[in-house]
């Protein structure tokens, strides 16, 4: 039985793409190390490499397809990048905290003074 046609027929495919994907997580991962170790240094330096193999990825990716299963993989890893995303920027912007709970916080009540 043939495999389902997964609407990709003739187009190019490569295993190089869902490859750029799993690098750029592993970059992504260990950003997410240094940023837990307070390493802003090795952050921005592994920030810049990511920054590369995105490039290569939107070279890639203009002329690839993926299959249904490397699609499948491919959310994956990008919901996998966006979480240590998130989490790298709550740790390197612990600021956005504090104004995040001074805008929640009630209002506080502005105070009388006695002019007897």
């Amino acid at each position: 039985m043939p495999p389902p046609d997964d609407g990709l027929a003739g187009a190019p495919r490569s295993d190089g793409l869902i490859d750029r994907y799993e690098q750029i997580a592993q970059a992504s991962l260990e950003m997410l190390a240094a940023a837990r170790h307070g390493d802003w240094d090795s952050v921005a330096l592994l920030e810049a490499a990511c920054r590369g193999l995105i490039s290569e990825l939107q070279v890639q990716a203009a002329s690839l397809r993926l299959g249904a299963g490397e699609q499948r993989r491919r959310l994956v890893l990008l919901r996998s990048i966006l979480a240590d995303d998130a989490e790298i920027r709550d740790r390197s912007e612990p600021w956005l905290r504090v104004v995040e709970k001074l805008l929640h916080a009630p209002a506080a009540r502005p105070r009388r003074t006695r002019t007897d």
